[in-house]
C-alpha cells in the first residue's frame, strides 16, 4: 500500500516541486532587479549632484577671478567667460545666482534665496530632483538672476556696481 501510494503520486509531486522552484527563482530575480534599479537611480543622482557642484565651483571661480580683476581696474569693463556644460549627464539644469541682501529686501524674486547667507549659486536639474548650492565671496555684489545651464559671460560693465551674467547661445 505504501509503495503504491508513492508510485502513483510521484509525478504530480515532481511537477509541483518544479513549479514552486521556478516561482521562487522568479521572485528572487524580480527582487534583485528592483533593488538594482533603486541602487542605480541613487548613484545617478549622486553623480549628477557632483557634476552640478563642479559646474557651480567653476562658475564661482570665474566670479571671484572677475572680482579681483575689477578691483585692479576700477571703472573699466571686465569680462570673463565661464565654459560650463549645457547639460549634466543628459539632463538640463538651471543656475540661480543669489545675492541674499537683494533677495531679502524683495528687489528680486528668486526661488532659492533662503539657501544663501551672502552670495551663492544654486544649480537645479530641470525636474527639480537634484540641486546643489555653491557659496562664494566677492567684494563686488552679484546681480541676482536665473538662467539655463551652459556657457556664460560674467561681466562688470564700466561704471557698474554689480557683477552681471549673460548666457551665451
Amino acid at each position: 500500500m505504501i509503495g503504491a501510494w508513492y508510485g502513483g503520486e510521484r509525478a504530480v509531486s515532481s511537477a509541483l516541486g518544479y513549479i514552486l522552484n521556478l516561482s521562487i527563482a522568479a521572485i528572487v530575480l524580480v527582487s534583485l532587479g528592483a533593488a538594482g534599479t533603486v541602487f542605480f537611480d541613487a548613484n545617478a543622482d549622486a553623480a549628477i549632484e557632483e557634476d552640478l557642484a563642479a559646474y557651480g565651483n567653476d562658475l564661482a571661480g570665474e566670479v571671484q577671478a572677475l572680482d579681483r580683476l575689477a578691483a585692479d581696474r576700477p571703472g573699466q569693463p571686465v569680462d570673463e567667460r565661464a565654459a560650463i556644460g549645457r547639460q549634466v549627464r543628459g539632463t538640463d539644469y538651471t543656475v540661480e545666482v543669489v545675492n541674499a541682501s537683494a533677495a531679502a529686501n524683495g528687489s528680486t524674486r528668486l526661488e532659492h534665496a533662503e539657501r544663501c547667507d551672502r552670495q551663492c549659486l544654486v544649480l537645479t536639474t530641470a525636474d527639480g530632483d537634484v540641486q546643489t548650492t555653491v557659496n562664494f565671496v566677492a567684494a563686488t555684489p552679484v546681480e541676482s538672476t536665473r538662467f539655463d545651464g551652459g556657457p556664460v559671460v560674467v561681466r562688470r560693465p564700466a561704471g557698474a556696481s554689480h557683477i552681471q551674467f549673460e548666457p551665451l547661445e
